[in-house]
């Protein structure tokens, strides 16, 4: 049974960080009262599905960098993949564009317009400078005998329009994530 299904709404979370400086952080994670990863052998993904036109081109891949990235995360914790796993990872994502903006001044500006019969007017209004994309990615392990969420763990940021290590970015943040899980 799958717990998430990715929307067209969700997107690839690309390049959500550079390893260099802190363009993401780690969210507060949350967890089930008697959770130990320690109680776990083995771990699968959910499959993962995504509609509608705002798929990337390079979605699959994408996505396999992110599974290659928790699956050695894991591992390094000692949990082996399996097909009939005890704890299944569930991966969720979300981008979102946003425009940054900022006030019109008349002091930087320009000085207020002459409109004819002594009517001088000028108003401050928000005026776009840029568009920028802010993404989420969740990392959830859902117990498989319970199918009960045992642990969430997550990061948001900035995504920079071009990354030229994103293997290395996202193995940084993932690996941030998981060391948030209890042993």
């Amino acid at each position: 049974m799958e717990i998430f299904r990715l929307s067209s709404v969700v997107l690839l979370f690309l390049s959500v960080f550079t390893s260099c400086s802190s363009s993401y952080k780690i969210l507060k994670s949350q967890q089930e009262d008697n959770f130990k990863l320690s109680d776990y052998a083995t771990f699968g993904f959910y499959d993962i599905e995504a509609k509608g036109d705002t798929i990337s081109q390079n979605f699959e891949k994408n996505i396999g960098i992110i599974k290659t990235a928790i699956a050695q995360n894991l591992q390094s914790k000692g949990l082996d993949e399996a097909r009939d796993a005890s704890l299944i990872v569930n991966i969720a994502l979300n981008v979102q564009e946003k425009a940054q903006t900022r006030q019109t001044d008349f002091r930087t500006d320009g000085l207020p317009r002459y409109m004819g019969q002594r009517r001088y007017s000028w108003k401050s209004e928000e005026v776009v400078v840029g568009k920028y994309r802010e993404g989420t990615i969740m990392i959830d392990l859902v117990d498989a005998a319970t199918n009960k969420m045992v642990w969430q763990g997550g990061a948001e940021g900035i995504i920079p329009e071009k990354s030229q290590n994103f293997e290395n970015d996202v193995n940084q943040a993932v690996k941030e994530i998981i060391e948030n899980i209890p042993k």
